[in-house]
């Protein structure tokens, strides 16, 4: 008896992959999550202003911002290349009720900060306290927009927060009974003066002392 050969049916076309609808689907909306949760950190770094975040951009990054923790995908992109900007820097001076004299350090601190990972979560303390700051009184633009208005208010209170946590902190590492803060930010130098002025990247003149009143205001 010749043996019975059952054909294939026309109707069924396997997947390439071996992979199911579903799981190509669900494998999809996982990809496209991932890549705009990589995409979002640097576009919301981009266009946020001194005074508020874009609404865009924040409502963002409220839908994925546990996804984007988990993973580590909010980095420091201000810091890198092409384009680095200035870095910023927190100066604290410690003054003491026992007699001692006052204590002034500067972080972050590579001499200090061992090993380099300190030095650089550091570094993301004084950037992050800097890229938080929100002046003391609003503009007059954002006193008429209620909207507006709680944004701020709500930033400047973060701000002040953490600016406190910090003062609490030093307070209690050193004893001390009053700290005094100042925001520090240093510029990057260009070829010219490399080539021609001989300054090095620490050249005392690109430091700038920072303005507690208004923001992007330097002080000598």
């Amino acid at each position: 008896m010749a043996e019975r050969i059952t054909q294939p049916s026309s109707n069924a076309k396997p997947s390439p992959c071996g992979w199911s609808r579903m799981g190509r689907t669900v494998v999809s909306v996982w990809l496209i999550i991932h890549l705009t949760a990589v995409l979002v950190p640097p576009f919301s770094l981009q266009s946020t202003s001194p005074i508020s975040p874009s609404p865009v951009a924040d409502s963002l990054m409220r839908a994925l911002r546990p996804y984007i923790d988990l993973l580590f995908l909010n980095h420091g992109y201000a810091f890198f290349a092409p384009d680095p900007g200035p870095s910023h820097l927190l100066r604290a001076k410690m003054e003491f009720d026992d007699g001692r004299q006052p204590l002034v350090l500067m972080f972050p601190d590579l001499k200090r900060e061992q090993p380099r990972l300190l030095y650089h979560r550091h570094f993301m303390l004084s950037e992050q306290l800097h890229s938080q700051f929100v002046p003391p009184e609003p503009p007059e633009a954002i006193a008429r927009q209620p909207a507006a208005l709680e944004s701020w208010q709500h930033g400047r209170l973060m701000y002040d927060l953490k600016w406190k946590s910090f003062e609490n902190h030093l307070r209690s590492t050193y004893g001390a009974s009053q700290v005094t803060l100042t925001r520090i930010e240093h510029r990057m130098i260009d070829v010219y003066e490399v080539e021609e002025l001989h300054r090095r990247l620490d050249d005392r003149e690109t430091y700038f002392n920072l303005s507690e009143n208004a923001p992007g205001e330097e002080l000598p």
